[in-house]
């Protein structure tokens, strides 16, 4: 009933009165929030995806409201708890193994596709031990990685911030030391320092890249999230300065995102004479996902009235990404993607905007900041 309900309102509103165009219209939308949409996480106690795409599209203009579906319709990207889930259990042997075989093979002069001897050898298992894993967001799924890797990562070894106190950095390297002893006791011995050699920052997603590395060009200096993990890197108190290895491992990443963090990591290591940042991609979103004037006119002429925005969501974290306006998302991304936890500020304005806002987004968003 409920459903049902939904879908006359949905009618109502854009004005569907033929009994073959709604037809045609409403069992694509149901059959879609049914398969993913009714899943977010961030609806209201109660609303599922079709209520919430009728009152959405209440807002908009009798005009523009045929042109505001057409972003659900032909756009939207909408990334499931299921299809994250994939992702993760993907990460440990598709990416994470096969690196530490890379080094094995580097380090050993043993030919990449001798897999079998590549695993039997002791230095293998050594970098399996000396890995830390560090969560970057609240999106990182580090317990589910930690599952999906069938005991090959320890509890010891991963933390969900990439901020480590010295408390919780003491208790790990105590564990680490433990464990190579126990593996390794002819190359380690209870008096040598610990320290981990290879580091890998998990998280989601990233649409532009910002936050994980920029260059302020005010105070002439490096800022993100990785730059504090260098600092701490050089500082030698958890991580080995003779031998390290450092990867930003992301589930899904825009490619003006991989393209950012490439580019200004390597200048950054580069300056700071550090070993470079090693990217790893489950799930790039090319640039042609964007939204823009070119292939959308009218989409973005609807998009950017002013009455579909509220200058709230202008907020000094949308500034760090280059603009003065979130209308197109941050650092103008222009994207239609949802992730079913949360809507990436990434994405325009109109899908993302916080219900309590005067212009509240289709899949409205929780943000990670709160301003005071």
């Amino acid at each position: 009933m409920k459903d049902v309900n939904a879908q006359n309102l949905l009618a109502a509103v854009m004005g569907w009165t033929d009994a073959e165009e709604i037809g045609a219209q409403v069992p694509a939308l149901q059959l879609l929030a049914d398969y993913k949409y009714d899943s977010y996480q961030r609806f209201g106690p109660g609303k599922r995806f079709v209520e919430s795409l009728a009152l959405w599209l209440n807002q908009f203009e009798t005009g523009d409201r045929a042109i505001a579906l057409s972003l659900v319709q032909k756009h939207l990207i909408f990334v499931s708890d299921q299809e994250m889930s994939h992702l993760v259990q993907l990460a440990y042997p598709d990416v994470i193994v096969q690196e530490r075989l890379r080094l094995v093979a580097e380090e050993n002069g043993i030919a990449p596709y001798r897999v079998g001897e590549l695993r039997k050898h002791p230095r293998f298992e050594q970098l399996r031990v000396k890995s830390l894993y560090l969560g970057l967001s609240d999106g990182a799924h580090t317990n589910e990685l930690r599952r999906a890797s069938n005991g090959a990562i320890s509890n010891e070894q991963i933390w969900q911030a990439y901020e480590l106190g010295d408390a919780k950095a003491d208790d790990m390297l105590s564990e680490l030391r433990k464990s190579l002893i126990a593996t390794s006791p002819e190359e380690h011995n209870a008096n040598r320092k610990a320290r981990f050699s290879l580091v890998w920052l998990v998280d989601d997603f990233s649409g532009s890249g910002n936050t994980y590395i920029r260059f302020d060009g005010e105070e002439r200096r490096f800022k993100g999230k990785i730059k504090k993990i260098y600092d701490r890197i050089v500082a030698g108190d958890l991580v080995d300065t003779d031998y390290y290895e450092v990867y930003l491992l992301l589930y899904v990443a825009t490619r003006q995102a991989i393209d950012h963090i490439e580019y200004w990591s390597e200048r950054f290591t580069t300056e700071q004479g550090l070993k470079p940042l090693r990217l790893h991609v489950l799930h790039p979103i090319e640039r042609d996902a964007a939204l823009s004037d070119r292939m959308e006119p009218a989409l973005m002429g609807v998009l950017g009235k002013g009455v579909y925005y509220d200058p709230r969501a202008s907020d000094r974290h949308i500034a760090i990404g280059g603009t003065s306006s979130a209308q197109f998302g941050f650092a103008n991304c222009s994207l239609p993607l949802v992730l079913s936890h949360n809507t990436p500020n990434n994405s325009v304005y109109a899908l993302w905007g916080p219900e309590n806002f005067s212009f509240s987004g289709l899949f409205p968003r929780v943000s990670r900041h709160r301003e005071t």
